[in-house]
């Protein structure tokens, strides 16, 4: 799945579900394997990419909300084992004060409540012992959810960053093109049309760059609510690291189809769910049986298809990549040679500023194919770990 069509058709569902979280941080215990100084790195202002999964399992708003319902009703069985232990020592201290009095008919009859006791004491802690199990199933699937939806916004942050550093730039030296275009009018060296072109130009960029920085503060709000901070928190958003796209050529696709119906959620629940009752008459046969089998096959073959595809982007996006990174290559040069040209006044100022916008734009279509890189990456992964859609 191509990222233009995930932030089309993900990103407006990500920022309406975080508009749903309370305007206010949640945040749990600090995990025992953490250390002190990671929980304090995952509590400062910044949010680094790396720091997105623990952020998630620790301060998300929902998983905060599901452990405290867990938690919750952990307490009773809690409350209950420390009961029964109570009961346990009672009945032993009953137990021994009979023996000694020689009355062996209640000593009996305390030995077997003991016994009792013991037996309920022992089910409710098998029961607590499988809390972090439960916890485990509980938030699985929305920790995925979650994280995967985290990197793809700070993916599309870092996106509209890089052309928002290209825009305030283009702004600038569209206002300084605007003020040579009108210099040379009053002197007639240039047209009304080149004055109206320079100045259309600069208002463009502008337009461009004030609904851009809308959308950019829209995207962090989200990111931050997810994390599980205040959406108007001073927290710096992190830059998103160089894609390692030696990665790409150790994928055994076949081996990664295999797994992806066994972990992808939509497959279990058709799995796990009653099948379709097609006479209607309350009992399932083996037909019924037979169609939610196929229906499975079915979902996993589109499955399959849809991994076909992300694997083929990656290999698409490797050769964007390095097409943009041999473009940027060129224009550094084109650009150390223009700087060249003007300290020397071989070129003239709007010359000067035409190599810089060119630049400027080669520069940002780099690390924009990077960011597409990473996406395409993302893709494959949670593709193959859960989340993949099914191929119409």
């Amino acid at each position: 799945m191509k990222w233009k069509v995930m932030k089309k058709s993900l990103l407006p569902i990500f920022l309406c579900l975080s508009m749903s979280f309370p305007g206010y941080a949640f945040a749990g215990e600090k995990p025992e394997e953490m250390s002190e100084e990671q929980w304090a790195s995952l509590q400062d202002n910044v949010l680094e990419y790396d720091e997105l999964e623990a952020r998630v399992e620790n301060f998300n708003p929902t998983i905060q909300q599901i452990l405290r319902t867990i938690n919750d009703s952990y307490d009773t069985v809690e409350t209950n084992i420390a009961d029964y232990h109570e009961a346990e020592n009672e009945f032993e201290v009953l137990y021994e004060e009979a023996m000694d009095d020689g009355d062996y008919e209640s000593a009996a009859m305390y030995q077997i409540n003991k016994a009792i006791v013991r037996r309920l004491s022992s089910s409710y802690i098998q029961q607590d012992n499988r809390k972090d199990i439960m916890i485990d199933r509980n938030t699985r699937q929305y920790r995925k959810m979650f994280t995967s939806a985290c990197q793809q916004l700070m993916v599309a942050y870092n996106q509209m960053a890089v052309n928002q550093a290209t825009l305030e730039k283009q702004v600038e030296l569209y206002s300084q093109l605007a003020a040579i275009s009108g210099t040379q009018g009053e002197i007639g060296m240039a047209t009304q049309t080149d004055i109206l072109s320079a100045q259309a130009s600069l208002h463009s960029a502008q337009s461009s760059l004030a609904s851009l920085n809308d959308q950019m503060a829209s995207v962090k709000r989200s990111l931050l609510l997810m994390t599980g901070w205040d959406y108007d928190s001073d927290v710096v958003i992190g830059a998103i690291p160089e894609p390692d796209v030696s990665q790409i050529d150790s994928i055994d696709l076949e081996a990664d189809k295999a797994a992806a119906p066994g972990n992808n959620y939509t497959i279990i629940n058709m799995r796990n769910s009653s099948p379709a009752d097609v006479d209607g008459d309350g009992i399932y046969e083996n037909k019924d049986y037979l169609a939610r089998s196929r229906g499975v096959d079915q979902a996993s073959q589109q499955l399959s298809i849809t991994l076909d595809s992300l694997y083929q982007t990656l290999f698409e996006r490797r050769a964007a990549l390095k097409a943009q990174e041999t473009a940027f290559q060129a224009a550094q040069l084109s650009w150390n040679g223009a700087q060249q040209k003007y300290q020397l006044g071989m070129l003239g100022r709007a010359e000067f500023i035409g190599q810089e916008i060119a630049y400027d734009a080669a520069s940002a279509a780099y690390q924009s194919a990077k960011l597409n890189m990473t996406q395409a990456m993302l893709n494959y992964y949670w593709g193959v770990n859960g989340l993949g859609e099914l191929a119409q």
